[in-house]
């Protein structure tokens, strides 16, 4: 399942990012979006992109063509 996928207030953990760029990759794990990490989606945009989620006590906005690429499993 991709995180582009998740509904909206539902969880997953996040289970790979190795389809994502090195560059972004990077930028992800900075963030905290690293495998193993349990994130919640709190809303898409109106038009669907981007996309809001939550890990730990933070909000992020993540963009769907991003969220594309990152494997997770619903909690």
């Amino acid at each position: 399942m991709k995180l582009s996928t998740l509904g909206r207030g539902q969880s997953a953990r996040i289970t790979s990012v190795h389809h994502v760029p090195a560059v972004i990759r990077h930028r992800l794990a900075v963030m905290g979006l690293i495998p193993g990490t349990a994130v919640e989606l709190v809303r898409r945009a109106p038009l669907g992109d981007p996309l809001q989620i939550r890990l730990d006590n933070e909000q992020l906005v993540v963009r769907r063509d991003v969220a594309k690429l990152i494997d997770v499993e619903t909690l």
